[in-house]
Parts: C-alpha cells; sequence; structure tokens
C-alpha cells in the first residue's frame, strides 16, 4: 500500500513521560484528546497552536474530549467525586455536567450545530446502551433497538450511530449502522454480511464505517445517502471512522496497524507516515481543510502513544 505525502506531526503532553491521544480538530485547527498525568490519570486536553491545555474534571481523576464543534464547544466525558462518569460539555473553557439521563454512566461522542450525541447506559452491557441527542437543554433518546450509540452529528442535524450491539456472549451479532433526524431512523444496511457499524458523517450526510461482506471479509464502507459500497483498500481488515465534505476518508489498517487515508471514496486507500521511532498508529478524525489526527503508538524506552497530526 503506498504512503501518502503528508508530514506527521507529534503534540506535547502533559507529562511528556506520559501517553497522550487526539480525537478530533475542527476547521480552526483546535485539537482535543486525552493526556496522560503522572499520576496514571487521564485529562480531556485541547491543543490551540501546539500548545496543550488541560480541561480538568468534575471532581473525580479523570475525563475525555471526543470531539470540537466549529463555534469551539468540545464534548466528552468526566468522573464526578463519587466516580460515576457523566457527558460533559466544555464551553469557553468551563466544564458544564451533561447528566447521567437517567443510567449508570454516560459519554458524548460528538457536537455540531446546537446538537450534542452520544449514549448512556441503563446496564453494564453492550445491550444497555441508549443513544442519546441533546439540542439545547432538551435530550431525547433515539427511539432504537436496545444497543444502540449515537456516533456523530452534523451541521443539520442527522445524527449517525449503530442499534443492536450485544455482550459478546449473547451472539449472534446483527447490529446495524443507522441515520436519524427528526424523530426518523433508517437503518443503513450491510455489504451482505450480518453486521455493519457507523462511524462518522459529514455535512452532506454521507456515512463511513465498517461491515461485514457475504463472503465473511471484514470491510470498510462509504454511503452515499442511498447506497452502500466497500471502500478500495489492499488491507485484509480496514475500518473508515471518519469523512470530511470533500469525500476525505480516513481510517485504520487493523492488519499492519496504520492509519490510512482514502483521498475520495473511489479511491484506493494509502498508509499515512509514521513518526520516526513510531512502530504503529490509528486515525480517528479529520476537518474538512484535511487536518488527520489521531495518535502513533511506541515501544521505547516503554509503549506509550501520542497525539499526532497529519498535514
Amino acid at each position: 500500500m503506498p504512503t501518502a505525502k503528508r508530514t506527521a506531526d507529534v503534540l506535547p503532553g502533559l507529562d511528556d513521560s506520559r501517553s497522550t491521544t487526539a480525537y478530533d480538530v475542527n476547521s480552526a485547527g483546535v485539537v482535543v484528546g486525552s493526556a496522560e498525568l503522572a499520576s496514571g490519570s487521564w485529562h480531556a486536553v485541547r491543543w490551540v497552536d501546539g500548545q496543550i491545555e488541560d480541561l480538568g474534571t468534575l471532581g473525580g481523576p479523570t475525563s475525555q474530549a471526543q470531539a470540537i464543534d466549529e463555534r469551539g464547544r468540545i464534548v466528552g466525558t468526566a468522573q464526578a467525586a463519587d466516580g460515576s462518569s457523566h457527558a460533559v460539555a466544555w464551553v469557553d473553557g468551563k466544564i458544564q455536567d451533561l447528566g447521567l439521563t437517567g443510567g449508570i454512566f454516560s459519554i458524548a461522542f460528538d457536537t455540531a450545530g446546537d446538537r450534542i450525541v452520544g449514549v448512556y447506559h441503563v446496564t453494564d452491557s453492550f445491550a444497555g446502551r441508549r443513544a442519546f441527542v441533546r439540542t439545547g437543554d432538551t435530550e431525547v433518546t433515539i427511539d432504537a433497538p436496545p444497543g444502540a450509540t449515537a456516533a456523530a452529528v452534523n451541521e443539520s442535524g442527522t445524527v449517525t450511530g449503530t442499534y443492536g450491539f450485544k455482550d459478546w456472549t449473547d451472539p449472534p451479532f446483527v447490529n446495524q449502522a443507522f441515520v436519524w433526524r427528526d424523530g426518523v431512523l433508517r437503518s443503513l444496511g450491510t455489504l451482505g454480511g450480518p453486521t455493519s457499524v457507523a462511524n462518522g458523517i459529514n455535512d452532506l450526510g454521507q456515512v463511513v464505517g465498517t461491515s461485514w461482506t457475504a463472503d465473511g471479509e471484514f470491510a470498510a464502507f462509504f454511503w452515499d445517502g442511498a447506497t452502500m459500497r466497500r471502500l478500495a483498500t489492499s488491507s485484509a481488515s480496514p475500518t473508515a471512522q471518519s469523512v470530511n465534505d470533500s469525500g476525505l476518508v480516513i481510517g485504520t489498517d487493523g492488519t499492519g496497524s496504520r492509519a490510512m487515508i482514502w483521498s475520495s471514496p473511489t479511491a484506493s486507500s494509502q498508509l499515512l507516515p509514521l513518526p520516526d521511532a513510531a512502530v504503529s498508529s490509528v486515525a480517528i478524525n479529520v476537518n474538512d481543510a484535511g487536518l488527520v489526527v489521531g495518535q502513533a503508538n511506541f515501544v521505547s524506552p516503554s509503549w506509550h502513544s501520542r497525539a499526532v497530526v497529519w498535514r
């Protein structure tokens, strides 16, 4: 698989002997993710012009930033003093508790426009997942089969996610990628196999994710609003994670543990370069300017990850 002509910039940590991960980047180039402290706890962070800022918690030891929107609002999860994990938002650097929605823990996965989407758990299991959409102070649970997660939302309010997740002890697996808008749920189907998972959506309503095929292969897909098609790659275990409005798709070659991109839904995949001394990498998100974020992994002096921006 060819390597794309890009550079891999490693971002600083809160403690440079500890790990970091980047989960999202907005059009202003602000990156958000998580960084490990010397104590071993992880905190949500953002990087502005390469400088890292600790976003704090709800009084507990850990937090994680999952996404940032075009207005700079950051969402994720944070532990309260009692140890429970709550969906949260950071606005102008201040943390807001979005609550548990009656569940035992919750996490916000994405934000766009005036919406936040994510998942809460009514039981500590895959089947206990419930997907939510929050608009202002109003939150609704997506009317989907149990085991649902809302993974991403676009500016017009279309949500994508997956329903039907089960615990590993409860096969057969029949989870399905979906889109939801204004109370209407639509399954995206599969590439011929029993399951599919949606990971990202752009402002055109195009969705990317993974699916099993009829012949038992694991494949990355692109859904154009009507049809799901397989993305071209030589990887035997590809993941499509995010797509921007230009149709650039990013993901990971699971066979070689390497971040990769598709320059368009009809192009073949290319590997993203590794930073010096890195042994593997994961691509997690992309903005409309084509900046890709994720992490690279290192084994010296001991195993650790570093947040990376591919430009």
